[in-house]
């Protein structure tokens, strides 16, 4: 374990946890222990990598590797069908142990989490103690095979990148005295938020390391950003301790899935979005939130890239029209084979600030979804659904993605 601690005071300690998926199914199975392993939503040789283990990833395999180019890489390799409960299980206990050392104040996905210190607690050796007793813990309580990455700093954002800075089961600690010192050597992209994307807009704006983004000003990164998201970087680069207003807030509520090679047709790929919007438009009665627009997003086969559209109107939870609006954007499907389906919601609306549409259908209608929804809590997923979805397709109950921690009722 590798230890930095320059520096003052700390407010938080963000956690972030190694390998999550395969270090669930070494510590189920003893046998996959110090082996490369991959976690795969389908053991065939076109399957991506959901997760791989650090067996795996120090001889180059990554999340998105293809099963047959991992078996090039590593003919030993080991492909584990992925166990969506068992990680959401998994993250349950991890957040008792976790809570057994100091409270969580925020669940940022399912292997990742952050405490606010309070008192003595920022303190850089107290806190210091407790990054070590929280990973103790997790050893203890939760079983042998986890580890994780603490980074304790001034803000949630600073502790994301210094729990990326040393993996596997690092600590680092960041604070205004070792700041910008302790990032200069990161890569742009290596600093949370960063995409590609954001990188080339930062490149045209003569941002080419993280010393020329540590020293660029507010107003320059906001001009980066096309608004106020560049000011609030800055401040958090800096170590204020803010949260972006977006993050109080849903923007958006989807679904994705890697298609299984008998499903890699139009037909099957459209039968999968039916499934995943059905779910998503699930999810957002669930969570007492509309939705202004539909997105659907399809990756193919080979080298074609992928391919995005979507369509706009009145705010709506009812699942019957938004798979009618999916219909209309299926008409404007590629003729081509389809690797990855995925829906989603977009301009998110919470329910008591919805504006109902004069025109929209009748009232008796709109009680549909919600009348299926509570057939299927009380008899189980998918007793009672929308159209005729295969049963290769309906079988398919949730994933533990890593953004987003399913809730029990979603399986």
């Amino acid at each position: 374990m590798n230890i930095s601690t320059v520096g003052k005071a700390v407010q938080w300690l963000f956690l972030d946890l190694n390998a999550f998926f395969a270090s669930c199914e070494q510590q189920e199975a003893p046998a996959l222990r110090g082996k490369p392993i991959i976690v795969v939503q389908t053991v065939t040789n076109s399957a991506c990598t959901i997760a791989a283990s650090y067996e795996a990833k120090r001889l180059g395999i990554t999340t998105g590797t293809l099963l047959r180019d991992a078996k090039r890489i590593c003919p030993t390799v080991i492909p584990v069908q992925a166990k969506h409960r068992l990680y959401t299980d998994y993250h349950e206990r991890i957040l008792k142990a976790v809570d057994t050392c100091l409270p969580i104040e925020k669940i940022i996905s399912i292997d990742e989490m952050a405490c606010r210190l309070m008192g003595r607690e920022r303190q850089i050796l107290t806190a210091r103690e407790l990054a070590l007793k929280v990973k103790r813990a997790l050893h203890e309580q939760v079983g042998e095979c986890f580890k994780c990455s603490i980074g304790l700093a001034p803000n949630i954002f600073l502790g994301k990148v210094g729990s990326d800075i040393q993996k596997p089961d690092g600590l680092v600690v960041i604070t205004e005295d070792n700041l910008p010192d302790v990032i200069l050597h990161l890569e742009l992209q290596d600093v949370y938020s960063i995409g590609p994307r954001m990188e080339q807009r930062l490149n045209r704006a003569g941002i080419l390391t993280v010393g020329d983004l540590w020293q660029a000003s507010s107003n320059r990164l906001r001009r980066v950003w096309g608004g106020i998201n560049g000011v609030l970087f800055y401040q958090m680069l800096h170590g204020v301790d803010i949260l972006p207003p977006a993050s109080l807030h849903a923007k958006s509520m989807g679904h994705q899935h890697v298609l299984e090679p008998e499903l890699r047709t139009n037909e099957g790929a459209r039968n999968f979005a039916h499934h995943l919007l059905t779910k998503a438009a699930e999810r957002l009665r669930h969570n007492d939130y509309y939705c202004r627009r539909l997105g659907l997003n399809l990756s193919w086969l080979g080298d074609l890239g992928s391919w995005w559209d979507e369509i706009d109107f009145h705010e709506t939870c009812d699942t019957d029209f938004l798979l009618a609006r999916l219909e209309q954007l299926w008409r404007r499907v590629p003729p081509l084979k389809p690797l990855v389906v995925s829906v989603v919601l977009l301009g998110l609306v919470p329910a008591d600030q919805h504006q109902p549409d004069l025109f929209a259908v009748s009232p008796r209608h709109q009680k549909l979804s919600p009348l299926i929804d509570q057939i299927n809590s009380r008899y189980g997923r998918h007793t009672i659904g929308f159209g005729l979805i295969p049963p290769r397709v309906r079988e398919f109950k949730g994933h533990a993605a890593f953004q987003r921690v399913p809730e029990d009722w979603e399986f």
